[in-house]
């Protein structure tokens, strides 16, 4: 049974729909990925004179300093969508569109240890030759598996973006 829409909501359906990165999850980033990078800056720092040790803390150092980047870096594109999910598939933000027909799994990739979250990310395996999976951590995004698995299955199906309250 078809629900009745008027044309402007049924044309506002048909558009698609763009996800965006959250403020507050890239700010808390920030925060975290300071205090990060601080804290195993001096570890690095007081171990130099002792032994080997240095350059495993320093190493983490970067990688903690790689992410704060990350997260700044993303702060400056929080007015352009990250994904754009529409009628003809899911736009990355590199440019490649993978159609639905083209899509032989799409997963929504949420793993942790312990309580604590490890990675989120969106895979999609293509029939395409190339890209044969594409891969993208959303881990920052405003948006949970639930939303983007019931969002990609009313526009894979051709109903539109869901009715919302």
């Amino acid at each position: 049974m078809e629900i009745y829409r008027s044309p402007q909501s049924r044309k506002q359906a048909e558009q698609p729909r763009g996800i965006y990165y959250s403020r507050l999850k890239l700010i808390s980033g920030v925060v975290i990925w300071t205090l990060a990078t601080v804290f195993f800056g001096v570890l690095t720092w007081q171990s130099l004179p002792k032994s080997n040790v240095w350059i495993f803390v320093a190493f983490i150092t970067l990688a903690s300093a790689w992410m704060f980047f990350n997260c700044v870096t993303a702060l400056g594109k929080l007015d352009k969508p990250v994904l754009l999910i529409g009628r003809d598939g899911i736009r990355f933000p590199d440019g490649v569109l993978i159609a639905w027909e083209d899509m032989q799994e799409n997963l929504y990739v949420d793993q942790s240890y312990m309580g604590l979250p490890v990675l989120k990310m969106v895979q999609i395996k293509t029939t395409l030759a190339k890209p044969r999976v594409k891969k993208m951590r959303v881990s920052a995004l405003a948006m949970d598996s639930d939303e983007y698995m019931a969002l990609c299955d009313s526009y894979s199906q051709g109903g539109g973006a869901p009715a919302t309250r």
